[in-house]
């Protein structure tokens, strides 16, 4: 545990230290403080419908399915490009340390981007009252979805050598739990069909039910399950790259 926490350190020193990830900071803050302002206004200042409209959108949409995977593009990629993840895991480390290191990392300043909007939460409760408990939903569902398309980043850094390869690989994977959701159309309300895609839809799970206030404990359930899965598949992979 105290060699995941270090290596977990380490990398996130590097993503602070690194400018492409205060270039990603900068990008996202102004994307979402100018949907933060046109939804204000779209939903006439009703403080009700505002973590809906924001949380709901398609702009939320696009930096969940691409943040994730610029985050976590370089963490093994630009590694194996350099050499410097053969001389990591030769140092006795295990392959699971290494990949839990790198996914807490991610996810943590993928988090991290997402707390910065809370000044602004704090500021419209000033004037107005915010339900924090359901923008507290909310969040649990972005960490929790956020958690496995990060775990989906890593899982794709560590099939390829190139950082741009690892991030639109990332994508694909993601926009599969995204697209799902358009499954809904093709069936009637009731049918068994239709209870799966609500399931496995990232979109279902975070616009229907956590930006209302609604917590499934089948939702953290089946995002841990996945999470877990793409890094149990990564730490295969890279013992396997690694013989």
């Amino acid at each position: 545990m105290m060699r995941v926490a270090s290596l977990a350190r380490r990398e996130l020193l590097t993503l602070f230290v690194s400018p492409v990830a205060w270039t990603i900071t900068f990008v996202f803050l102004l994307v979402m403080g100018m949907t933060f302002h046109l939804s204000l206004l779209s939903v006439g200042g009703d403080l009700q419908q505002l973590v809906p409209a924001i949380y709901s959108g398609y702009v939320f949409w696009f930096m969940m399915l691409i943040f994730p995977p610029l985050i976590s593009m370089r963490t093994l990629a630009e590694e194996r490009r350099t050499g410097s993840l053969e001389m990591l895991v030769t140092t006795g480390i295990a392959d699971a340390t290494v990949i839990t290191a790198k996914w807490i990392s991610t996810w943590i300043f993928f988090m991290f981007l997402w707390l910065c909007m809370l000044p602004l939460w704090l500021l419209l409760d000033g004037v107005g009252q915010v339900d924090f408990g359901v923008l507290l939903s909310a969040h649990l569902g972005i960490a929790l979805v956020g958690a496995g398309f990060c775990a989906a980043g890593i899982l794709a850094s560590a099939l390829t050598s190139h950082p741009l390869a690892s991030a639109g690989l990332a994508m694909a994977i993601n926009l599969v739990l995204f697209l799902v959701e358009w499954l809904r159309f093709l069936y009637e309300p009731g049918d068994l069909q239709l209870r799966w895609i609500e399931h496995f839809s990232a979109v279902h799970h975070i616009g229907a039910e956590m930006t209302r206030g609604i917590v499934d404990l089948r939702v953290p359930i089946w995002w841990v399950s996945f999470t877990i899965l793409m890094l149990f598949i990564a730490t295969k992979v890279l013992e396997r790259r690694r013989w």
